[in-house]
């Protein structure tokens, strides 16, 4: 990413780095897009690198940084910044659609009980992947889903969400040769996402998109196995599971329109 110095910055570029916050960007953008820097790197990031990867000019980082740890935002440790504990505590507040909660409740319930698998709802957040709703039945070798959970976009019900982003290029996580062959076979397989012990060995997953009324996919379902092999009729019953969501959300909106 080009990183904007001092040099040859004109009246208005001085203005904005004054109020601190980066050329073309308002105070409030420019410290979320600090921290959408920030919360990528593992470990923390130094004052230059952060600079760097933001696009910032160093002084108007600094500021940047002084302002959001006086906020809890933002922690420092020796030469390093990470994300502070307020920030932290703010994203474990985050709370899923409860309309499609609602209508995804009991399919996913009754998918689990119907398979003897671990099956989930997600939804694409900013290319996160993120539970709304779970249930692992009588299954205890995997730890509870619980709303809220990030799972990889190398999974099942990743792939399923991050191939519907307007976006084309590839997503966090994947290569831009991986992302092609991943979408290659996501067509061949008419929008199913299998995983084949790809992720977690002995563990296989089946991940369908689930659609609004208005045909927009909204969120994926997923049936998680604790098998070798993708059981026989698993993905027709997500695919069954799927419908019933998009049906429930139809009628959730049209007793909302009553």
């Amino acid at each position: 990413m080009e990183v904007r110095g001092h040099a040859g910055a004109g009246p208005g570029q001085e203005t904005a780095d004054r109020a601190g916050a980066p050329p073309g960007r308002g105070v409030l953008e420019g410290a979320f897009h600090l921290l959408d820097v920030l919360s990528a790197a593992e470990g923390g990031a130094g004052l230059s690198e952060l600079a760097r990867d933001a696009g910032m000019p160093k002084a108007t980082t600094y500021r940047l940084l002084r302002q959001l740890a006086s906020l809890g935002a933002v922690q420092r440790h020796g030469q390093r910044y990470l994300v502070g504990r307020r920030l932290a505590r703010l994203g474990d507040a985050w709370q899923p659609d409860p309309r499609l909660q609602a209508a995804a409740r009991e399919p996913v319930r009754l998918l689990s009980s119907l398979t003897t698998t671990v099956t989930f709802l997600t939804v694409l957040e900013d290319d996160r992947i993120r539970v709304i709703t779970a249930t692992r039945g009588d299954i205890t070798e995997v730890p509870p889903v619980l709303p809220g959970s990030e799972l990889a976009g190398a999974t099942a019900a990743g792939r399923v969400l991050l191939m519907h982003r307007p976006d084309d290029d590839a997503p966090p996580g994947f290569t831009p040769a991986e992302w092609r062959r991943a979408r290659t076979a996501f067509r061949r397989a008419g929008s199913i996402a299998a995983d084949h012990q790809d992720v977690l060995p002995g563990i296989c997953c089946v991940a369908v998109p689930v659609r609004g009324p208005d045909g927009e996919v909204v969120a994926s379902v997923s049936a998680l196995a604790i098998r070798p092999a993708v059981p026989a009729g698993l993905s027709e019953l997500v695919l069954r599971a799927s419908r019933e969501i998009t049906r429930n959300l139809g009628r959730a909106d049209a007793r909302s329109a009553e």
